[in-house]
């Protein structure tokens, strides 16, 4: 069956997954190839902040194909006037079918000491369903 754009729907994570995804919130995810083998999906939203005396980062997902899946990490950086902390979290596709990605992740959280770059465990894992766009 075709989906989007004339594109054969998903059978599995071996299939080219770059296109732009909606996730349940609504905000869109554009997917596009990286280095070879590799996956980078980025914000099409206002996705960066400003905290306090905090500049956050606008979040990016490096994914990668392995022998036993897609996986990779989301990562964003913190910065404080000139101290910056780079943050990674894991991120998993467990499934790819039609026009959807399945994804387990977390979202990066700010450093406890910009000193040390000390980070505090990140809340629970949670369940992203993105379709990608027609």
């Amino acid at each position: 069956m075709m989906g989007c754009r004339g594109r054969a729907e998903l059978a599995s994570c071996d299939d080219d997954l770059r296109g732009v995804y909606v996730a349940a919130d609504g905000k869109r995810w554009d997917v596009i190839a990286g280095s070879p083998g590799a996956l980078e999906a980025y914000p099409l939203f206002d996705d960066g902040a400003l905290a306090g005396d905090v500049v956050v980062s606008p979040r990016v997902i490096d994914l990668a194909r392995t022998p036993s899946g897609v996986a990779g990490f989301v990562r964003r950086w913190y910065m404080r006037g000139a101290d910056r902390c780079d943050a990674a979290v894991s991120v998993h596709v467990t499934a790819c079918r039609g026009d959807e990605l399945e994804l387990v992740m977390k979202d990066p959280v700010a450093p406890l000491s910009f000193a040390t770059c000390a980070f505090p465990r990140p809340d629970g894992s949670r369940v992203e369903r993105w379709h990608r766009e027609r």
